[in-house]
């Protein structure tokens, strides 16, 4: 069997749909290593592969925020999200390469599965000679709009990012932030959200979506008590940008009178007096067993993540989203595109558009509602971890 070596960033958007592909991957035979760039998700230590380290502390390393309100409240500015990018994408990569490169040559892959973003890894593989295969963890391959944040953002990087490839002998291709893979290109979705004339990359693959066949590790406690019989409303702006007092307050005002119960993914703000102070019936905690709760939910609203856009529509959730930053709009185009679900203006959203949405997505037999459950028919016929899985061993020579 083949030694499959993964790496990605350690956020939980960018681990988690990778997290059934390295189960699969194992239960092929396959030796699975797994590094984090700049260090390992505690979440992998459950996982079984053999988590990868890199040879040299970053202490010294430029502060990146990760998460919290800081993080919230710098996502909404487009110039200080322009820099962030510009630290992840840029800044550190000079100094990542040759420790990479060092786990790749200790490891000894037959492949590597990237996260297309993470470049010292796509440059480490490229000047090693090991075939890699680009794994999504978002739509951002599929470019749908001209003019985004985003979009805007990476086009202002595109020269230096094209000098600092060259510089190491790799005339690459990107779509949005990541690097295109010459062999294999791996999305997770289906033509039926997509559309059947989406603009795939160069060896870019539909395979449908990546859910765990087992436990991914970062399962928690939840307060199943508090669920009765009336229908749940789930909220959620996922790990990274959960502070979000202002549209907390505003979902919660437009949905006490429709007779629900909203779970609030809340990060920091759960267990707060802002959190006890919420009108309605609000199950306000840090962060929520999504993949269990999702199929007790009537309908998910969300800041459009890919993991939780994709994890809502397999079991066929209705979602309202809200898009932040980055490939959030993208997410967003294509459920609107699609007919399954509401998108909304962060920046204009009242307590009357919310509720009127809510209405909207909680009402049975619906043309929405049908479409999400073809979608979800769609999704639950393939099986995106398993079809990853085989396709990136098959690029083994």
């Amino acid at each position: 069997m083949s030694r499959i070596l993964i790496a990605t960033s350690p956020e939980k958007g960018h681990i988690n749909p990778m997290m059934g592909v390295a189960q699969w991957l194992r239960r092929l035979g396959h030796t699975v290593g797994w590094l984090c760039i700049p260090e390992p998700a505690p979440q992998l230590a459950k996982l079984g592969v053999e988590v990868l380290h890199l040879p040299h502390s970053t202490r010294d390393a430029p502060t990146i925020e990760t998460g919290g309100e800081a993080l919230a409240r710098l996502v909404r500015d487009e110039v200080a999200l322009g820099k962030w990018i510009r630290g992840l994408l840029l800044d550190a990569v000079p100094a990542l390469i040759e420790p990479v490169r060092e786990v790749v040559r200790r490891f000894r892959p037959d492949v590597m599965a990237l996260d297309g973003m993470q470049y010292a890894a796509v440059l480490a593989a490229h000047q090693e000679r090991i075939p890699w295969a680009g794994v999504s963890s978002a739509l951002s391959l599929l470019e749908p709009m001209e003019d985004y944040g985003l979009r805007r953002n990476v086009r202002a990087l595109a020269k230096e990012r094209t000098e600092l490839f060259a510089r190491h002998g790799f005339v690459a291709s990107f779509r949005n932030c990541e690097a295109l893979s010459p062999h294999l290109n791996i999305l997770f979705a289906t033509e039926a959200f997509l559309g059947p004339e989406v603009d795939l990359p160069p060896a870019g693959r539909l395979v449908g979506p990546s859910i765990p066949p087992e436990p991914r590790g970062d399962e928690v406690d939840f307060p199943w008590e508090r669920l009765g019989s009336k229908p749940v409303v789930y909220v959620s702006f996922g790990s990274q940008i959960s502070w979000q007092p202002t549209l907390f307050r505003t979902i919660a005002e437009a949905a006490a009178p429709l007779g629900v119960t909203v779970v609030l993914s809340a990060g920091e703000l759960a267990d707060t007096d802002f959190s006890r102070a919420l009108p309605g019936d609000v199950v306000a905690v840090p962060y929520t067993p999504q993949r269990q709760l999702l199929p007790r939910t009537s309908v998910f609203v969300s800041h459009g993540g890919a993991n939780s856009v994709m994890e809502a529509l397999t079991v066929g959730v209705p979602l309202l989203l809200l898009p932040v930053c980055n490939d959030q709009p993208i997410q967003a185009h294509f459920l609107r595109a699609s007919g399954a679900g509401l998108t909304r203006e962060l920046d204009t959203l009242t307590v009357e558009d919310c509720r009127a949405a809510l209405r909207q997505l909680l009402e049975p037999g619906t043309p929405l509602r049908a479409k999400v459950a073809a979608i979800s028919e769609s999704y639950q016929s393939r099986d995106g971890a398993k079809d990853a899985a085989e396709r990136i061993a098959g690029l083994v020579a």
